[in-house]
């Protein structure tokens, strides 16, 4: 297991699990790492946390719900983030979300694949499939299919399939060949007035559809439905919140029982409304 402090040496071959996280997004990434251990059947992959401002007890608490997951906690540099500079934040998704855009880059590996999850994710089913799946010349796979309402939003051409980036499969070939990286980024700068959903506005635009089609089971969402779920994605109300209404709200409560956070109450009506203040007067005051 690589130290929190060295640059990951990556061998070519090897396939890497990745999520990235501020210290809002712990707790979930705790309970994500607690069933990919128990479900995702990667024990021979790299499982990858890119931490931004996590304290050594944040850490503490998620290699004990990695298990024997080969987990490597990495802190991103000032330089790294620094690229991250006046893009788009809310209280809702700060500058980690970027992250996912320069994955390949921040890994340093040229070929292989890297599986990206949200870190509102649980693990239901092994991830080994995605392993192999045929990407038939794409960089990324995802969940996705034609929205007119995101395609007339982001000015894509008709029909153009847009996906939801929460949970990707990336062929780091093809990613790097296309630039994929300098260019979400500069669509990001540029582009930001009509991006909604920010950094996965801003791969959809840098797409335009050429992405491999993942069944819904990889990414099942709050209004979506998959017979047999593999990843299950708490998009809206997150699942500590009794706001939330995604129905798998217990089977996260119920995995959470195993975590450092098994007795933390669920967070109140006001509670997102109060972060969105807080968000505001950081803002204001340029933090």
């Amino acid at each position: 297991m690589l130290a929190e402090t060295d640059v990951p040496t990556l061998s070519l071959s090897e396939c890497f699990v990745v999520t990235s996280i501020d210290r809002r997004f712990v707790e979930f990434a705790g309970v994500m790492l607690h069933t990919l251990a128990l479900n995702g059947d990667v024990d021979d992959a790299n499982v990858v946390v890119f931490c931004d401002g996590l304290t050594s007890k944040d850490k503490s608490h998620l290699r004990m719900c990695g298990g024997q997951l080969r987990l490597t906690l990495f802190e991103l540099s000032e330089k790294t983030l620094r690229q991250f500079d006046g893009l788009k934040t809310n209280s809702n998704w700060s500058r980690s979300i970027y992250t996912r855009l320069i994955l390949p880059d921040l890994l340093g590996c040229k070929e292989g694949r890297l599986i990206y999850l949200d870190a509102d994710t649980i693990v239901v089913d092994s991830l080994r499939p995605l392993m192999t799946l045929e990407m038939a010349g794409m960089p990324v796979a995802a969940v996705g299919g034609v929205s007119k309402r995101d395609t007339s939003r982001l000015k894509l051409p008709d029909g153009t399939k847009t996906m939801n980036s929460g949970v990707l499969l990336i062929n780091v070939r093809e990613w790097l060949s296309r630039g994929l990286s300098k260019r979400c980024l500069e669509i990001v700068r540029s582009q930001a007035a009509r991006l909604k959903f920010f950094d996965q506005d801003a791969l959809n635009i840098a797409l335009v559809g050429q992405f491999a089609s993942l069944d819904r089971r990889w990414n099942v969402i709050l209004h979506s439905h998959a017979d047999d779920p593999a990843i299950i994605h708490f998009t809206h109300d997150k699942p500590n919140s009794v706001r939330c209404q995604h129905p798998a709200q217990p089977l996260y409560l119920q995995y959470r029982q195993a975590t450092p956070w098994a007795k933390k109450p669920l967070k109140s009506r006001w509670h997102k409304r109060i972060s969105r203040l807080a968000n505001s007067v950081r803002r204001l005051f340029g933090r």
